[in-house]
């Protein structure tokens, strides 16, 4: 009874807002649209008429359009955050809407890597969503201590710091981008140990699964693109997994044989990854977004409400706005629905 009162305004707010995603048959009928003129008309029936709306259908500006989708997205992570009842609960959601910003962050110092000192204000949400990060000055930084002299009042500066030789050795923004990520979800975890003991299970099952999906993308690329031995790859195993932990791969007898390191990895609902091996890395994100997402659907429909009906509900959120955003670019090139990266 305590967790239904506490979480009663929040439960109330999150199944309303449950009921505005696209159901299956919905999104099937998107899928089959003619044109993007027909997707965006289609649109206007959805949760995400207003956006459309404001839209010039005849000559839409698509980079404007995904900026406004996830601003949407942004939206309701503000919404989830101010109907909760704890600091606990408040900073969990608050950590998780910093996604946005990591990723920002990243695409910043892809930018930077490649030289490109412009064009990347057509991809930023232009607000603040944790920090002050100028992410132009970033881009325009002669040296990666630029950067990290730059990030000094946030938590980014430590992660880039820490991979920084890693970095210089290899030329490759992988190991920052991975020490990132690694912080990110230490950050979580940390977290999510605040919760009350029912929250921090359900959280930290889920937690667990995208530990893991990261984990086993990390592994699969160093392996295929960066050819890393052993010792190499367990600096950056974050930890936390639900079934992928560091002292697994501590086990490993090899870790250069991909055949080989998938059939280790192939264990519980991880078991296709093996036969996955060779295939593309989105192919295999898929996947494991999959099994993701039924962790997601169980907590949904557990009960009492928990944290994770928060938790699945913003992934399953930034689902759908990934999945338009990749319908609309596919309508818009006359792509065929094969190519279509839905996750």
């Amino acid at each position: 009874m305590r967790q239904l009162s506490k979480y009663a305004f929040a439960n109330a707010k999150v199944r309303a807002l449950l009921s505005f995603l696209l159901k299956q048959d919905e999104f099937s009928r998107l899928l089959d649209v003619k044109d993007l003129h027909e997707l965006l008309e289609a649109l206007k029936n959805t949760s995400y008429k207003d956006i459309i709306s404001a839209l010039n259908i005849e000559n839409p500006d698509l980079a404007l359009l995904e900026k406004e989708l996830s601003k949407n997205n942004l939206n309701i992570y503000r919404k989830v955050y101010d109907s909760l009842p704890g600091k606990n609960e408040r900073s969990f959601v608050r950590l998780l809407m910093q996604r946005y910003e990591l990723e920002e962050l990243k695409l910043a110092l892809r930018f930077w890597h490649k030289k490109e000192v412009s064009g990347i204000d057509d991809y930023l949400l232009g607000e603040k969503i944790s920090f002050d990060i100028d992410f132009n000055k970033i881009i325009s930084a002669h040296t990666i201590e630029d950067i990290i002299s730059l990030l000094g009042d946030t938590p980014y500066k430590k992660p880039i710091l820490k991979a920084r030789d890693k970095f210089k050795n290899s030329g490759s923004l992988f190991f920052i981008e991975t020490s990132l990520s690694l912080d990110y979800y230490e950050r979580l975890l940390a977290l999510s140990r605040r919760l009350s003991l029912v929250d921090r299970k359900v959280a930290q099952k889920i937690l667990g699964i995208e530990i893991d999906s990261e984990n086993i993308s990390w592994l699969i690329k160093g392996i295929k693109y960066y050819s890393l031995d052993k010792a190499q790859m367990l600096d950056w195993i974050i930890p936390g997994g639900e079934r992928i932990a560091k002292k697994r791969i501590e086990g490993f007898h090899t870790i250069n044989d991909l055949s080989k390191i998938t059939e280790s990895l192939a264990i519980g609902p991880y078991t296709r990854i093996k036969d996955l091996a060779e295939s593309s890395i989105h192919l295999i994100e898929s996947f494991l977004y999959e099994i993701l997402l039924r962790e997601v659907k169980r907590a949904l429909s557990s009960f009492p409400f928990t944290i994770g009906t928060i938790f699945g509900y913003l992934i399953l959120k930034q689902r759908e706005i990934k999945n338009i955003i990749s319908l609309i670019y596919v309508k818009r090139y006359n792509l065929k629905k094969e190519e279509l990266k839905i996750c």
